[in-house]
């Protein structure tokens, strides 16, 4: 490439122009349905310990030809809510998520089973189906209740203690210009979002060490923005969780280009393996917080064979106010708190598995 302006800039800067270089935004408005009118299920038989719930994987939602992954997982919490809606641990906590075949957009069947009740927690397991019954997802769930408790001895780490996590971020929304997204997010008409620049920059000045230098511990990248649901309508409910929990650059896409690994990455498809979530809190009901925005950090550290394996941590924040909106205002950043914390790992493939595999009425594995 020689002259390729990518070749002189920082990762950070290489990555947010490569994502501004790839094809505009068309506006699909009238034909998207938003998150959570697409994270619905219907009831169509329970029993004291069992229930099965119908949905359908929503086309407005997909990455490629292939429903986002974190969305498919919401239609279980979003079923596994409704099955605890009437019980003493109706918030979900955790969640384990294998994901065995790839879905496809159309019906889906979500089978929920208790698996254990007691004092503080329900454990539920639960399985999505398409096609002719065939698991397409398996996870295991525990429900309780998130209501903080007040206990003589506190058991929990908040500001203004200095080993309580605070807000990654380092700008406030107020400030934030939106960017583009990857055009293969047919739902990006839905959502906005603005990378933070100088989490950004942090991963060139990692690569910088000179030479001779050891190097303990380190490696990998990290990358963070303020996300948003644009619909008024919209809203960010606990099914909304897994997808925010799955919106990140993956580690491939955060590498500069003097690593081989980066190479071809706008053509490729990073399905999810396995994902967990843990809740840490309630989602904000309060005028204080944004009610369709986030705040996104991640960091993944491997990448490894076979076939582009990497793990990414993302946690998922409180936001003061919509993106663009708002002012900054003394101690926003401590007020803000951490509602989940989202693992998971995943693949590099090539986009064309993914449209394949999406366009194809046979049950396939990712593999």
């Amino acid at each position: 490439m020689g002259n390729s302006p990518l070749l002189t800039l920082g990762v950070g800067d290489s990555v947010w122009l490569r994502a501004s270089l790839e094809r505009p935004s068309f506006s699909r408005q009238n034909y998207m349905v938003p998150l959570a009118r697409a994270l619905c299920v219907s009831e169509i038989s329970r029993c004291s310990e069992n229930a099965i719930y119908e949905t359908e994987l929503n086309g407005s939602w997909v990455i490629g030809s292939i429903p986002q992954g974190g969305y498919t997982l919401g239609q279980v919490v979003e079923a596994c809510t409704r099955f605890q809606s009437e019980t003493m641990h109706k918030d979900p906590i955790h969640v384990t998520a294998h994901f065995l075949r790839a879905t496809n957009v159309g019906p889906a069947e979500v089978r929920v089973s208790v698996q254990k009740i007691g004092k503080h927690f329900t454990n539920l397991s639960a399985d999505l189906a398409q096609g002719q019954g065939h698991t397409k997802l398996t996870s295991h769930l525990i429900f309780g209740d998130l209501t903080p408790v007040p206990d003589e001895v506190p058991r929990s780490l908040a500001a203004p203690s200095p080993y309580a996590r605070r807000l990654p971020l380092l700008n406030h929304p107020s400030a934030a210009v939106p960017d583009r997204m990857r055009h293969v997010w047919r739902f990006r008409s839905l959502l906005s979002w603005s990378m933070d620049r100088t989490i950004l920059a942090r991963n060139a000045m990692h690569s910088q060490t000179q030479a001779g230098t050891e190097i303990i511990g380190g490696g990998g990248a990290e990358w963070g923005a303020w996300c948003e649901l644009t619909r008024t309508e919209d809203e960010i409910k606990p099914s909304s969780i897994p997808f925010f929990g799955d919106m990140f650059l993956n580690l491939p896409s955060l590498l500069p280009e003097s690593e081989p690994a980066s190479h071809g990455t706008l053509d490729c498809w990073f399905p999810t393996v396995t994902m967990t979530v843990e809740f840490k809190a309630r989602i904000p009901s309060s005028q204080g917080y944004a009610s369709r925005t986030v705040g996104l950090y991640s960091e993944s550290r491997f990448l490894t064979d076979p076939h582009g394996r990497h793990n990414a941590h993302v946690e998922v924040w409180t936001s003061p106010s919509a993106i663009g909106q708002g002012k900054l205002e003394a101690g926003w950043r401590d007020k803000q708190y951490c509602i989940a914390v989202v693992d998971q790992m995943a693949l590099t493939l090539p986009m064309y598995v993914n449209h394949r595999q999406g366009s194809s009425d046979k049950v396939v594995t990712k593999l």
